[in-house]
Formats: structure tokens, sequence, C-alpha cells
């Protein structure tokens, strides 16, 4: 396959001068590649841009400084930014830099609202352009300096086609008149926020929803050291201890250092530079008084009661019939907890919460069946 011709710039005079040169062009594709695999914080390690003019991989790691021109052009609403996929994308950027990103359209949302069961980046490309897009990077360090070429080239792809697929995607919508819809749903995408930081916590280790009491308490001293060891090695948690070896041990806690550095399934030389803040940390653990145990959030979860019940399969049924109406996947539609929520809601009030539950695409081709099964309405034949 014949790759795009690109432009590598990893010299602050050299970005600053592309991204200036870029100000006035009405369409940006954007991506981005980060190392959240390999670091313990994720940051931008590359930043892939096509315009009419032709395409170019830039460098945030050779020069930060330099990316601070592209946050004018991420806020200006005079020049639509093509992404896909682009929640991640949006996240990083404010997280990484504080950059606002306005006036987006997001191929993978537009591809949703056109019918299409196969949304990915690598079924378009194929299906509109007849390009294989080649995943053997996908999971390689973004950080490391330096780059081959052909990890480049293959980033440029992630953009390269994105203003063409954007153009055919956009003249489906019109045909089906969608457009507003891919347009509310960009909007907010572009609300996103990056998740806040905070301390580790037992309950996000996948499994621990098994353990109970010291153990669990056991868990939460040992997910600390893990992420301490983390940050001092600048790699993922995962990559120090996985989950498996974390729950083994507070499940059966180490009692020696033998026992530590014998644990299968973990690096032998981490497993002795941590031996000693395990072993701690088991007895830390132990040490506690079962009301300083960590403990699940009680569920708020109350059952549906039979009205209920009976309301929310009517609004499934509605669900269903609109989805298969407008060839869309039902969970696109609306999601199961917001017609669960209008469910449980007071007959005498759900009407007046529909506007605040669903968007106003969504109403536009919902609110009137849904009103209608909410008052419990058969559908029409």
């Amino acid at each position: 396959m014949d790759l795009p011709p690109f432009r590598f710039l990893a010299h602050r005079s050299g970005i600053e001068e592309y991204l200036r040169g870029i100000r006035d062009e009405p369409a940006v594709a954007l991506d981005l590649e980060a190392d959240s695999l390999h670091n313990y914080r994720e940051k931008v390690c590359l930043v892939q841009v096509s315009t009419g003019q032709g395409h170019a991989v830039l460098d945030p790691l050779a020069s930060r400084e330099a990316l601070q021109e592209l946050g004018p052009l991420l806020g200006d609403p005079g020049t639509e930014k093509i992404l896909h996929g682009g929640d991640y994308d949006v996240r990083l950027l404010k997280k990484d830099f504080g950059f606002a990103v306005v006036n987006v359209f997001d191929t993978m949302i537009a591809a949703q609202f056109t019918g299409r069961s196969q949304f990915g980046l690598a079924a378009l490309l194929l299906e509109f352009f007849g390009v294989t897009l080649d995943k053997h990077h996908q999971r390689a360090d973004w950080s490391a300096r330096p780059l081959s070429d052909e990890m480049l080239a293959y980033a440029t792809l992630d953009t390269a086609y994105l203003i063409p697929l954007r153009a055919r995607l956009g003249e489906e919508l019109v045909r089906l008149g969608r457009v507003e819809w891919v347009r509310e749903e960009c909007e907010l995408l572009v609300a996103v926020e990056p998740a806040p930081a905070r301390r580790p916590w037992c309950l996000d280790v996948k499994g621990a929803s098994r353990l109970k009491g010291q153990p669990l308490a056991v868990l939460q001293e040992l997910v600390e050291v893990r992420d301490t060891a983390a940050r001092e090695r600048d790699v993922p948690p995962f990559k120090v201890f996985s989950n498996q070896v974390l729950l083994e041990w507070a499940a059966k806690p180490p009692t020696s250092r033998h026992d530590v550095v014998e644990t299968p399934g973990a690096n032998k030389g981490v497993l002795g530079r941590w031996a000693s803040a395990v072993l701690e940390a088991v007895a830390r653990a132990r040490a506690l008084t079962p009301d300083q145990w960590p403990s699940p959030t009680p569920s708020a979860f109350e059952p549906l009661t039979g009205a209920q019940e009976r309301r929310l399969k009517r609004l499934k049924r509605v669900r269903e019939d609109s989805a298969a109406r407008l060839s869309l996947a039902p969970g696109l539609l609306v999601n199961s907890a917001t017609l669960e929520r209008l469910a449980r809601e007071d007959p005498d009030e759900v009407f007046a919460s529909l506007p605040g539950a669903l968007k106003r695409w969504q109403r536009s081709v919902l609110e009137e069946p849904l009103v209608r099964a909410l008052r419990g309405d058969d559908p029409p034949a």
C-alpha cells in the first residue's frame, strides 16, 4: 500500500510555523498518540494533523511549548476539527494542555448515525477507500525516541483520510436528515472533562468484589504500595504487580520475604525490591479495626414495582420499534438507564422530566411514542 507523504516536525520553530500556517484552514483532521500503556502518567506523545495542504506529525515531546500554538486553532469556531472517536483526545488535550476544543465533527459518531454496525476507523477506511489500516503499532511505546519511519507513516493514516471520510459521511447524514443529531452529539463530546486525580482504590481492582472484611483492607494497602512503585519506576501500575497477584496476596497474605519473592506471575527483581513494603502493607492492614476496613458504597438499588416493570417493558418496545424503523442500534437511540429512570418516576411528574432526560434529537423522534407508552397506551398497529 502506498502511504501518504507527511512532514515530521520535531523542532519548536517548525511546529510553531506549521500551526500558524494552517489557522485559516476550513477543516483540520486531528489525532493523538499517548503512552498510557508504558508510563505512569499518560501524556500526548504525537499529534497527527491533516489539512487540505497535506499531512504532518508533530512531536510535543521535542517542544511542549510549541504545542501552545495548537490552542487557538482548537478553540476557533471557524475551523472544523475532524476526529474519530475523539472523546479520549478531547480529554487528554484538556488534561495535558488545558485546551478547549470547539466545532468538532466526529466520524465515528457520524458513522453510527448512518446506521452502520462497523464504525471503527479501520472498517470505514476499507469500505470507502479500500485502505487497510495496519494496527501493528497500536500498542507501541509512542514516548520512545527515535520513532521509526514506519511508525510515523502508519500514525499518519489515522488522519490522512478523515477529511474525505467526513465529506462522504456528511452526504449520507444530509440524505437521512440527521445532520443536527450528529452536531448535538459532537457538542456533548467537546464538553467532556478529564477524570479528577484520586488515590488508588481497592474496589477498582477487577475481582475485588469477591473480597470482604480484612482481605479488602489488605488489598487497599497493596494497591497503594503498587501505585508508589509504579510512580517511582514511571510505569503503569499493572506493570508492577498484576491484579491477580494482589488478589492472591489479599486472600492469603504473605508472611515472609520468601513468600513474596517466590510469588508466581511477577518479576522477581520487582518482588525483591518491594518485598519489605508488601509485608509492611499487610501488617498495616491487619492492625486496622473492622470499622477502618474499606467497604463498598451501599447500593441504592431498589427493585422495580410491577407497574414500573410494565412501563419499562413498554418503553423498551418503543425503543426496539423505533430503532428498527430508523436502522439504528437500540442503545444508540436511547440507553437502558434512561428508560429505567423514566419508568421509575412518578407518572404524574415524568412528562415534565422528559426534556431533561432526552437529547434534542431523541425528543424529535421518540417523545411522542414514549409519552404514549408512559401513559399506558398501546403502540399504534
